[in-house]
């Protein structure tokens, strides 16, 4: 991807964002400290600004965390926490549930980060949910099942077409994807999301 196409796709993320945090002012009596609901709003904001960073500094620099087994309640907690506040800003909760191993590993931090942001890609069309997000970890591979007839994000197809919009976080979903060796598609009722327990090292790919 070249630099000018991450650039067009950084700055329409952080509009994106700027957008939020003004509707988070505009929502707020300006003679009274932000309610317990608009404060929330705002620090989730804010931690998706700081994603949005780490998602650009990945794709311009290459810096990619290394995949680190962790056991299961480990795993569950750290992606439910930032579930729970995602969905609260699409007013669409999410329901994580391990379906078989539950003293398991898996592998993080950075499938942690992919499936957050490929939640947050969904959650405006599974609204007003309750979104179900199921976690297996079988003998070999690891799978993921969201329980919704949400499409497909485009970035994600296997040739996007032409004009779909370059967005930071799609670009870097597809990048990161690759990198781990995820497999994702739609099937009846769900999106899911395969990870083999063994890939071979892969790179980011370039786009155009």
């Amino acid at each position: 991807m070249d630099s000018e196409g991450l650039w067009r796709a950084a700055l329409h993320d952080f509009n994106n964002l700027v957008t939020g945090l003004q509707g988070v002012a505009d929502l707020g009596d300006p003679d009274q400290p932000f309610d317990p609901h608009n404060h929330a709003r705002l620090e989730t904001l804010v931690e998706e600004g700081k994603t949005l960073l780490a998602m650009a500094r990945a794709m311009a620099l290459g810096r990619i965390p290394d995949s680190e087994p962790m056991p299961w309640t480990d795993w569950e907690a750290g992606v439910r926490t930032r579930l729970d506040a995602t969905g609260s800003l699409f007013h669409c909760p999410v329901d994580l549930v391990n379906t078989g191993n539950a003293g398991s590993s898996w592998p993080g931090p950075l499938l942690q980060d992919w499936v957050v942001a490929f939640t947050r890609q969904i959650l405006p069309w599974a609204a007003p949910g309750p979104l179900r997000l199921e976690a297996e970890a079988g003998p070999e591979a690891w799978g993921l099942r969201w329980i919704t007839d949400a499409a497909l994000p485009l970035a994600l197809e296997a040739e996007p077409p032409p004009d779909a919009p370059r967005s930071l976080a799609g670009l870097w979903l597809r990048g990161m994807a690759s990198h781990l060796g995820l497999t994702v598609e739609p099937a009846s009722g769900c999106l899911q999301v395969r990870l083999p327990r063994r890939n071979p090292e892969s790179t980011l790919p370039k786009e155009s």
